[in-house]
């Protein structure tokens, strides 16, 4: 099992925790004045959201963004701009967070069942390259920093709020369940890469809806399980590269709410939860792969490419564990002081 510099780590979440705009940090009171030892102090601040007040300016960095499209975008069709990202969710584990605008052309959209779009004024694929190409024209008049490069998506970075927003172009995908209800859970989007011209099907919103409603049903326990697997793995001493936030969110998410409903203190059992679940993951091929996305249409740890991943980061949340259960168990003070953090 590998060994854990818990003030090395310590020092990490300290750097991401830091508001450098404000100079202010954003960790609990409790991580400068608490006792705990080191390792119990990485496991409960890493479950830890961050504060609304940092995860505002991420948003209005992408409101910013979306009135400068709108005043200066001249194209045949309107756009309907939504956020997407883990600020959406509360399981954001830095200040200075990334969004996701999405800017989707708001004309037409694809029917569920229908091979090829009705919409026959113009042509979608020269519509989105239109829509990409004006935008990143308009936000270089704005912003420093933009960045053109990506597939799917460019991205701005506020040097103001020192926040980076990704633009992502798209197209409203209706789903007949949409159709049938008009709720916009049921909306889809369809993500274009402008390399080979393909699209490619997502539900942003039953994945943020759904991670919401989890998130409160369990008392924030799955948030913190979220937040506790990005943290390992971000401070991972090896890159885990199979295993984004998606995957992560995925796993605690596949969790029934009753092991992840969250106490003052219960920090300990929601980790040890999440090992288990992993274990049969990385032990049960058929399960792992029955591991289904928080919107309910995607499978990501299908692949076996995960399973290494996945044994590299148990082995650090296990190490974790054990070290920290070691202190609880010989403690009456920490046992204590963990309920007061």
């Amino acid at each position: 099992m590998a060994s854990i510099n818990y003030q090395k780590r310590l020092i990490n979440l300290q750097n991401r925790k830091f508001d450098s705009d404000l100079r202010e940090s954003a960790l609990t009171k409790s991580f400068s004045t608490s006792s705990l030892p080191e390792n119990i102090k990485y496991l409960v601040e890493s479950m830890q959201p961050i504060d609304r007040k940092y995860n505002s300016k991420t948003l209005t960095a992408a409101e910013n963004v979306q009135t400068h499209l709108e005043r200066d975008l001249d194209l045949h069709f309107g756009r309907v701009y939504k956020n997407q990202g883990s600020v959406t969710t509360g399981t954001n584990i830095k200040v200075h967070s990334d969004i996701d605008l999405l800017t989707i052309i708001n004309r037409y959209h694809f029917p569920q069942g229908i091979p090829s779009n009705p919409y026959t004024e113009s042509d979608p694929n020269s519509d989105i390259k239109e829509l990409r190409q004006q935008a990143v024209q308009v936000l270089k008049k704005q912003y420093d920093i933009v960045d053109n490069t990506g597939e799917k998506n460019f991205y701005i970075i506020n040097k103001n709020l020192n926040r980076k927003v990704d633009i992502v172009p798209c197209f409203w995908y209706e789903s007949d369940k949409y159709k049938e209800t008009g709720d916009e859970h049921y909306k889809g989007i369809y993500l274009f890469n402008f390399k080979n011209e393909t699209k490619h099907r997502d539900f942003p919103f039953a994945t943020i809806n759904n991670s919401n409603h989890k998130g409160d049903n369990t008392n924030d326990g799955f948030r913190r399980g979220v937040r506790l697997l990005k943290t390992l793995r971000a401070d991972c001493d090896v890159e885990i590269k199979t295993l984004k936030s998606f995957q992560l969110t995925s796993i605690a998410y596949s969790i029934d709410n009753a092991l992840l409903m969250y106490q003052r203190g219960g920090e300990l059992q929601i980790a040890q939860h999440l090992s288990n679940a992993m274990t049969r993951m990385i032990n049960d091929d058929a399960y792992r792969q029955s591991i289904m996305s928080p919107n309910g249409t995607e499978f990501p740890l299908m692949s076996s490419t995960t399973v290494p991943d996945l044994k590299r980061l148990k082995e650090d949340l296990d190490q974790l564990i054990l070290d920290s259960s070691d202190d609880v168990r010989r403690s009456l003070s920490v046992r204590t002081n963990i309920l007061s953090y």
